[in-house]
């Protein structure tokens, strides 16, 4: 009997304490999701824009928070299905001509065959300076069964550890559902 009783009560408190814990503890991530698409996005990083692109597509974007932070996340769609090859040939040629990456330039390699969340995608990887800090950053583009969707993470060097907690953070939650 004291055994049961024993168990009981230490039962009784991990419920107590596990409840508190939930009621009491900061929320670490903001989840989004809007048109079927969903993430998280870790503590630290603040949503800068969030933005129609016309009737038929959609951008938002995080950055990092903090002195000389360089993470950025971006995660634009279009409601329709377009060559997820031909929409990087496009970003690419973008961003080439902005200002931002013009010196010393912007380098790409080349579009392969890779995963991001556990889905097929095609991605390419590049380089570039701004503000006297070196960047790296991957473009990830695929379909859903209704949606061409293009996601941006971009890091400094001297900050890759700390942005790629966020990074694996979108990389497990993404969601697209139709």
């Amino acid at each position: 009997m004291k055994i049961k009783a024993f168990i009981r009560a230490l039962f009784i408190i991990i419920t107590i304490l596990t409840i508190c814990n939930v009621a009491f503890s900061k929320n670490k991530e903001t989840t989004y999701l809007r048109d079927g698409i969903s993430f998280s996005i870790a503590v630290g990083w603040k949503a800068i824009a969030n933005d129609s692109i016309g009737d038929n597509a959609y951008y938002f974007s995080a950055e990092r928070t903090g002195p000389k932070a360089t993470g950025l996340i971006t995660v634009t769609w279009a409601n329709k299905i377009e060559d997820p090859e031909k929409t990087i040939a496009q970003h690419q040629q973008s961003m080439k001509s902005a200002n931002i990456y013009r010196n010393p330039r912007i380098e790409f390699t080349a579009v392969n065959p890779d995963t991001f969340a556990g889905l097929k995608v095609v991605s390419c990887r590049y380089t570039t300076v701004v503000k006297e800090q070196k960047l790296e950053g991957i473009i990830y583009c695929f379909n859903s069964s209704l949606k061409t969707i293009i996601i941006f993470l971009q890091t400094g060097l001297d900050d890759q550890k700390i942005n790629e907690k966020a990074f694996a953070l979108i990389r497990q939650t993404f969601n697209c559902r139709e």
